[in-house]
Parts: C-alpha cells; sequence; structure tokens
C-alpha cells in the first residue's frame, strides 16, 4: 500500500486490541503452570464461532487480563496462509463488512472462519506476520 493509499482516509476503523496469540505446541502443560500459575493471569473459556465456550481443548487454553486476552495455542500448525494457529495479534473493528471491503479492495488475501458478524478474518501483513481481524461486539452495525 502506497502512503497515498494510506493518507487518502480508510474507512476500516480498529477501535481496540481483541487478544494476541502464542503457539506452544507440546509444551501447553509447562505453559499453563508460566501463565496461570506463576503469572497469575485468569483463565478464561476458548469461544470460537459456532462452538460452545471450554475451558480447555486440544487446542490450548486462554487467560485474560483487563479485558484482554492471551491466546495459548497448543496445536501443530493447520497448514496455508495465513495459519491462525501461529503467533498473532487479533484487533477488533467498528464494522466488519467495511474492514473485509477494504482488504479485499487492496487485494489482502484472507483465510475466513464462521459467518456474518461472528466471523474471524486472518491476513498477512507486509512482513508476513499473522494479524487478526473481528467485529467489536461493542459496536454491532445495525445489520447485524
Amino acid at each position: 500500500m502506497n502512503r497515498e493509499v494510506a493518507q487518502r482516509g480508510n474507512p476500516m476503523k480498529i477501535t481496540r486490541i481483541n487478544h494476541a496469540a502464542v503457539n506452544v505446541t507440546g509444551k501447553v502443560d509447562e505453559a499453563h503452570d508460566f501463565y496461570v500459575k506463576l503469572l497469575g493471569l485468569p483463565q478464561v473459556p476458548i469461544q470460537l464461532p459456532g462452538a460452545p465456550p471450554v475451558m480447555e481443548s486440544a487446542l490450548g487454553f486462554w487467560v485474560e487480563q483487563e479485558g484482554v486476552q492471551l491466546h495459548v495455542i497448543g496445536r501443530e500448525p493447520f497448514g496455508g496462509t495465513p495459519d491462525p494457529t501461529q503467533n498473532h495479534v487479533s484487533w477488533f473493528v467498528e464494522d466488519l463488512d467495511v474492514a473485509v471491503g477494504e482488504l479485499e479492495e487492496h487485494g489482502i488475501e484472507m483465510r475466513v472462519m464462521g459467518e456474518g458478524s461472528g466471523r474471524i478474518i486472518w491476513v498477512l501483513d507486509p512482513g508476513g506476520n499473522i494479524v487478526e481481524f473481528q467485529q467489536d461486539p461493542d459496536c454491532l452495525p445495525a445489520s447485524a
């Protein structure tokens, strides 16, 4: 993306951070001891689109502090690009449909899980880092 495009005003609005994720494949128990027992971060249920919340799974576990989560992923990579099981940062956006439209307009490839306002979008930034977008539940558009 060139500076002119970036300066023209972007209708995508990031509202706040959602979570960061780390992959600890083969070290879930040790990671649980580190994040929950040593650091004292409260464990919260894992909630994926279309699935009931669970405290732990083959996926790993989630912790949360002050409304920001860390997803501690303990599974082998899914594969493909971008791979949501790998380290990434997740942002809430004001309107996910607007964000998707902006990404499409710039030709950015997306990986999608779920449907509607509950879907999750993953992309790669120019450096190859995984970035996730989700609809901010505090900003659900009227069409949701």
